[in-house]
């Protein structure tokens, strides 16, 4: 008898292993299918991921789930569609911590990281890498440490630690032997070089990285490459072999369905027209950046896009696009910063949910359709699974604990790291500046104010011999002095204890309000902005203060609206000051010492100035001014 349930038992088991193998081995080919068909057509692609979700919930297999949920992330992000792409990623890395699967856990953090990158999520893909890390450290594989060390490079890279990036890409080209690996690293390498200008380098990395993404015809990266080097090629002024990449990106982008890189190519194009002062094409190539950022919902692109328009409009005088796309920078901007799931993720989620019981009830129709051999597979898998639940149900626990632990001490690490570097140098700068402006205004005050005081003292002891000859010399040395004393107070540094600086920027705008003007200001991106030098954050504050004071004595305006923005495609840094008072006449105003000062500092930091004036409307002056 016992021998007779030893066979069956054993028949169990065979049946049970041979029926995981033909899962794995179907799961395994649509893997590959996808991986195949997302090189080809990003539309294809994200309808096989959906195939390989439903599968995967077909099969009651959570490890099938996450690899499938990743998939159809990365085919909403290579459509451009982020938000959409985020929500499937985090199901992936939810699911993946309930199956318990370090290496699956790994997987999903590192599919996902880009993405957040991109974003300017940080934070979070650096506690979620170290999370990773910490669980793999007994893996005899390194090959996914190496890829999350390529991501904490990317991280470094990003937020300018160049030299901390370079050592995890070394590591990985000296240890690695993957060739997508090492095509990463030296792209990523290239694009160290590129921005501590060493562009023969760069140049060498990025050609390396693209032949090896040839050889796995990788097309996506090689079109991401390929823009990189008409990036690189537009900072050595060689704007012709620029177009070369770009325009063989654009097609390959078009080809292949990447709407997002293609977006991409299109606003650098339009960076080298803008370059070549060819306006028109620049504007061709804008609009139709603009259709498809709006046609994917990317408000990162259509922020870029309105920034540039309001640039080459404003160069133009024309008045009115300038004005209709501020409002459609700030519309996208909001968007972008005030992040909310659209309804689409919503339509996607309930056909997802709708798919799924839709599957359950066919799937309880087949159970009671099937053999009983396949009951008794079916006993045996749920008999299996409520033992390793029960088993690792209390080390579920104590790992959420310890996630939840990790999580803050690695965010607290980040933030402490980034502030206190940023906090040593504007405090130095602000007090090295508050110092020599109180110099200078004692100076003024001390010395050329007592000098004046004197001379008017003489000149009223001597006013009853000669009133009609002295009169208007006292009034105008009066005058003088009076000028000298507001001078030295405007110099005389205020107690600011600020970290960044626009901090310094709003209290200057905060206190240039009064009951008969209201000012409005406008920053973006205030971190990027922060970042800048010392010397053009000086020389953007002293011309946002001398156009503040042009305005509150000669304007009588109502309204004022002060806009600080980044071109980052371009590189320069556009400020708009706008009012609604009485409007000059430019020609006229051109030899005011205001004017000439701010002209000056824009010369001197090889920038441009436009301004537009009329009577009864207002002004508009348009300053830009390039960094680095």
């Amino acid at each position: 008898m016992n021998y007779i349930h030893s066979h069956i038992l054993a028949l169990i088991f065979a049946l049970f292993a041979f029926h995981v193998y033909s899962q794995q081995n179907s799961f395994r080919t649509l893997e590959r299918q996808f991986d195949s068909i997302e090189n080809e057509s990003s539309d294809k692609a994200l309808l096989h991921a959906q195939k390989m979700i439903n599968y995967s919930i077909d099969s009651k297999n959570k490890t099938y789930l996450v690899s499938s949920y990743v998939k159809l992330a990365t085919a909403y992000e290579n459509l451009a569609k982020s938000d959409s792409a985020v929500v499937f990623y985090d199901k992936a890395l939810d699911i993946s911590r309930s199956v318990d699967s370090d290496t699956l856990f790994a997987f999903a953090v590192i599919r996902m990281s880009q993405l957040n990158s991109i974003r300017g999520d940080q934070e979070k893909i650096v506690v979620l890498i170290f999370e990773a890390l910490k669980k793999i450290e007994n893996n005899q594989n390194p090959k996914q440490k190496h890829e999350l060390y390529y991501k904490l490079s990317e991280v470094h890279r990003e937020l300018g630690s160049f030299e901390k990036a370079e050592d995890y890409l070394q590591l990985i080209i000296k240890e690695t032997e993957l060739d997508y690996l090492l095509a990463a690293a030296y792209n990523s390498l290239g694009l160290i070089q590129y921005s501590n200008k060493e562009y023969d380098k760069g140049k060498a990395n990025l050609l390396r990285s693209m032949e090896l993404y040839k050889n796995q015809k990788d097309n996506h990266n090689i079109c991401k490459i390929l823009i990189n080097l008409g990036a690189m090629h537009y900072k050595l002024k060689k704007l012709e072999k620029s177009k070369e990449y770009l325009i063989e990106a654009s097609k390959l982008t078009k080809e292949f369905g990447y709407i997002n890189l293609y977006s991409m190519v299109l606003i650098n194009l339009s960076v080298i027209y803008h370059k070549e002062k060819d306006y028109e094409k620049e504007l061709v190539y804008l609009k139709k950046a603009e259709e498809l950022a709006k046609e994917t919902g990317n408000y990162q692109s259509l922020s870029s896009i309105a920034n540039n328009m309001i640039l080459v409009y404003a160069l133009q005088s024309d008045i009115k696009m300038v004005r209709r796309y501020i409002v459609r920078y700030r519309n996208a901007i909001d968007s972008l910063h005030n992040f909310k799931r659209n309804q689409k993720i919503f339509e996607i989620e309930a056909e997802y949910e709708t798919s799924k019981k839709e599957l359950e009830i066919a799937r309880q129709k087949e159970l009671v359709l099937t053999q009983r051999t396949h009951i008794v597979i079916a006993v045996v898998l749920v008999l299996l699974l409520s033992i390793i639940l029960f088993m690792y149900i209390q080390r579920l626990k104590s790992q959420k604990l310890l996630y939840a632990n990790q999580k803050e001490l690695n965010e607290e690490k980040v933030s402490n790291l980034l502030d206190t570097h940023k906090l040593q140098k504007i405090k130095a700068y602000v007090d090295g500046q508050n110092k020599e402006r109180e110099r200078v205004s004692k100076d003024l005050h001390d010395g050329i104010g007592g000098n004046l005081a004197a001379i008017k003292m003489r000149l009223n002891r001597i006013k009853n011999k000669l009133p009609s000859e002295l009169e208007p010399i006292i009034t105008s040395v009066d005058s003088t002095y009076n000028e000298i004393r507001s001078i030295s107070h405007d110099l005389m540094p205020k107690k600011i204890n600020h970290l960044y600086f626009t901090d310094l920027m709003k209290e200057l705008v905060g206190f240039s309000t009064s009951k008969d003007i209201e000012y409005k200001y406008y920053i973006h991106p205030e971190k990027k902005i922060n970042n800048i030098s010392e010397s053009l954050q000086l020389t953007i504050y002293r011309i946002i203060q001398e156009l503040i004071t042009n305005i509150n004595k000669h304007a009588q305006a109502t309204e004022v609206s002060i806009n600080i923005t980044i071109h980052e495609e371009i590189n320069v840094v556009n400020m708009m000051v706008e009012d609604n008072g009485n409007g000059f006449n430019t020609k006229k105003a051109n030899s005011g010492v205001g004017l000439r000062s701010i002209k000056q500092r824009i010369s001197d930091n090889s920038g441009l100035i436009k301004i537009d004036s009329n009577y009864g409307i207002g002004t508009i002056v348009c300053v830009e001014l390039p960094i680095g």
